[in-house]
């Protein structure tokens, strides 16, 4: 087990090396004179003179490797470098939002869980049934709808006709329960299907045949045998959908105008600010490699054919 964690932390530090050349590379082969843009942040009419300095003050002069440690070492102690647009340390920027885009992914993913169960256990408790058919519509309702669209019907009904629920901001728990259903719904939907087809395999395979030639109850066959057989699939199929809600932050934060990471990628992007693009990316792709890490290190607990292989390694 410990030689299948240690080659998998080996192949995620190689991950965020290469995530943060990616990253790296972004901004050096970004259009136009980056010394330039900050020159003019600093004086609206920088002369060479200014603008050489700022090239000697950046390293911009200085080789690629070099740069790129320079940076690197720089990114690792939270200097993500200066806002174009502002002007100020992204760094502190960054770090101020982080909390509300892992509020959202967090509490998007909790709901998605319980959603998904809640439809795949009544699946699998009652197949063939209303219930059933019940479940399959929504799953198939859900992963069809994107996210800008179940947040605008949202707001619509729970804001704006019945008046339960804030529209923006992250004042209150009230005001995360939208953003929590928009960015989960379409993940509950995918991860209810993956429990309800689970669940019926699981069914099928002589241990569930045996304890229901026991007596068992179909419920209970479910809960003590069936489950734990899907939980490698589960937490793989979580684990996607964790990256995928990650990305649909881009779209829920602007839209019920959370101040995130997202958002603040968002307005990066507009204002051709690449040095907060290039800061947000690289916050993107190091939760996409630990996210994936944590599911590798996750099936290996819950799977006892990994769990042998590990021992035998």
């Amino acid at each position: 087990m410990r030689t299948l964690i240690s080659i998998r932390l080996r192949n995620a530090a190689v991950l965020l090396v290469l995530a943060t050349m990616l990253c790296f590379t972004l901004v050096v082969s970004a259009p136009g004179n980056v010394a330039v843009l900050i020159a003019e942040l600093r004086s609206p009419k920088a002369t060479f003179e200014q603008i050489r300095a700022v090239e000697e003050e950046l390293g911009l002069n200085d080789p690629l490797v070099v740069r790129y440690g320079n940076w690197l070492g720089s990114a690792l102690k939270g200097d993500l470098g200066v806002s174009y647009k502002t002007g100020e340390s992204i760094g502190p920027a960054l770090a101020g939002r982080l909390h509300v885009t892992g509020i959202l992914v967090a509490g998007g993913a909790i709901f998605a869980m319980i959603l998904s169960f809640t439809l795949g256990f009544i699946g699998a408790l009652m197949p063939g049934s209303i219930g059933d058919a019940t479940t399959r519509i929504i799953a198939l309702l859900g992963a069809s709808m994107p996210s800008f669209f179940v947040g605008a019907l949202l707001i619509y009904g729970l804001a704006v006709e019945l008046r339960l629920l804030p529209t923006f901001g992250s004042a209150g728990l009230s005001s995360w329960i939208m953003p929590w259903m928009t960015i989960g719904l379409l993940p509950a939907a995918v991860l209810s299907r993956v429990v309800r087809v689970g669940l019926e395999e699981a069914m099928a395979r002589p241990f569930a045949l045996t304890a229901s030639a026991k007596g068992l109850s179909r419920g209970r066959i479910i809960f003590r045998h069936a489950l734990p057989n899907i939980a490698p699939t589960y937490i793989n199929a979580l684990g996607a959908q964790g990256g995928a809600m990650v990305v649909g932050a881009v779209v829920v934060e602007p839209l019920f105008a959370l101040k995130g990471v997202a958002d603040l990628f968002l307005q990066g992007v507009l204002f051709r600010d690449f040095m907060v693009v290039q800061a947000c990316l690289l916050v993107f792709l190091t939760s996409f490699i630990i996210l994936n890490l944590l599911v590798d290190i996750g099936m290996m607990f819950s799977d006892p054919k990994l769990r042998r292989q590990g021992a035998n390694a």
